[in-house]
């Protein structure tokens, strides 16, 4: 099973590749925070930042590492078709996947911790430039490289629970099945899915009511609820982004624009490769937009009431710590679940080239395609923003729109859109000088 498990990999390397970017950004990440903990003995306020940092970057790892676990699995369909068809057992199937994931993400977050541990000291005193943390001369940072296979586990529970599924699936399926050309995923969502969702909005909830009436100092747990509300919206995500594209692609014209129509068709049919896309995307923009627009927001009130010693803009550390994890993770898991397609994309350039497209046509198609899922994560996200914001905004007695910032949060959505347009572009380059008969016969 060894020698099946490393040389499958092998074989289909670029499909894993983008797995084992994400466990390299989530081992980084994770690690950073270990050694805040493991600073905490020379420098205590690190225990409590750490803390912070996890909690932060969780809802961004869990959201990637899942959708990409996912993915990656489902790419393969029908790499483990045909092992049943050469008597594999299901069994057997999905015992492989699984080692396979095992592999990929303890060896990605090795290799992230292992840069972290690295560059852990020169970034220190970079991240703590702030004068409120100031001096900090007399700390020593610690890298905490006992505290590594710690963070190597909590990954790798993360990413085996999200390809569970999809492992328990590839085992079941008929392999004829398997075989055929893949059928549209369903919109629908699971009762595990809803369950999810329906504890974490509980949590919003509970986090909302609890402004209501609360002091200054207590307001300041207004910023987990962007948090939360995403969290809420991220195993909806299949559905909820189906339908918002649907509903805002729909009025542009697509008789005469034939690149758009290439696009919107893509993005709709290939569900599972665009929800893994957008939701990293989505998660980041809230993330961000949402905690700068209740600073914004709470700098507002403040200024209101008069009150004096008190701040709530984020200075360059807290925004580092906060949201220094959750956009890594976002931006390497958008790029990555577009990478992880790139077989089933040179197929369809293929086909496409075959029935008469041109190849400005394709191109084009892949850039709109890119700015598909680029807007409709922007979109869910400024939901998240303006429901957040407008729930703290009548705590507090202020209008419901005060304080909103986008800025911050576009920049993190057109960064999340060049390199998903790369990512996008690159293989349809690729594919487009590779004969469409040999690509067919192939089997790609």
């Amino acid at each position: 099973m060894i020698r099946l498990v490393l040389c499958d990999l092998r074989d289909h390397a670029a499909t894993w590749a983008g797995a084992f970017c994400v466990a390299v950004a989530c081992g980084f990440v994770g690690g950073f925070a270990a050694s805040l903990i493991a600073t905490a003995r020379t420098y205590p306020n690190t225990e409590s930042l750490a803390a912070s940092v996890i909690m932060f970057s969780a809802v961004a790892a869990v959201a990637v590492l899942a959708s990409v676990a996912g993915l990656t699995v489902s790419a393969q369909r029908r790499s483990y078709a045909l092992w049943q068809l050469a008597n594999v057992s299901p069994r057997r199937v999905a015992a492989v996947v699984l080692a396979q994931l095992a592999v990929v993400v303890v060896l990605g977050a090795a290799v992230g911790t292992s840069i972290e541990a690295a560059s852990f000291a020169p970034l220190f005193p970079i991240v703590f430039s702030s004068p409120d943390y100031q001096p900090i001369d007399q700390v020593v940072p610690d890298a905490g490289l006992l505290l590594m296979p710690a963070v190597w586990a909590a990954v790798a529970c993360v990413f085996l629970v999200g390809g569970a599924r999809g492992a328990r699936s590839a085992a079941k399926m008929p392999p004829v099945a398997a075989l055929r050309e893949p059928e549209a995923a369903r919109k629908g969502v699971t009762a595990m899915r809803a369950l999810v969702s329906a504890v974490l909005g509980l949590g919003a909830w509970q986090i909302a009511s609890s402004l209501f009436g609360a002091e200054l100092r207590a307001l300041s747990n207004s910023l987990f609820l962007p948090l939360l509300m995403v969290a809420t919206l991220v195993p909806v995500a299949p559905a909820a982004l189906s339908a918002l594209m649907a509903a805002w692609t729909a009025p542009v014209p697509q008789r005469r624009l034939h690149a758009w129509y290439l696009a919107r068709r893509t993005a709709r049919y290939g569900l599972a490769a665009s929800t893994s896309t957008e939701t990293p995307i989505m998660v980041g923009f809230a993330l961000v937009a949402g905690i700068f627009s209740l600073g914004g927001l709470l700098e507002g009130y403040i200024r209101q009431q008069g009150l004096t010693g008190y701040s709530a803009t984020l200075d360059w550390t807290s925004s580092v710590l906060l949201l220094g994890g959750p956009v890594l993770l976002c931006a390497v898991g958008a790029a990555a679940s577009v990478v992880m397609t790139s077989k089933t994309r040179t197929r369809d350039v293929a086909l496409l080239v075959v029935a008469g497209a041109r190849p400005g046509t394709l191109l084009a198609a892949a850039a709109c395609e890119a700015l598909v899922h680029a807007v409709t994560a922007t979109l869910a996200g400024m939901a998240v923003v303006i429901a957040s914001n407008a729930v703290v905004a009548s705590a507090v007695g202020m209008p419901p729109f005060s304080g909103l910032a986008f800025g911050e949060g576009l920049v993190v959505s057109l960064a999340g859109f060049v390199l998903v347009l790369a990512a996008t572009l690159v293989p349809t380059c690729a594919a487009l000088r590779r004969e469409p008969a040999l690509v067919l016969a192939a089997g790609e």
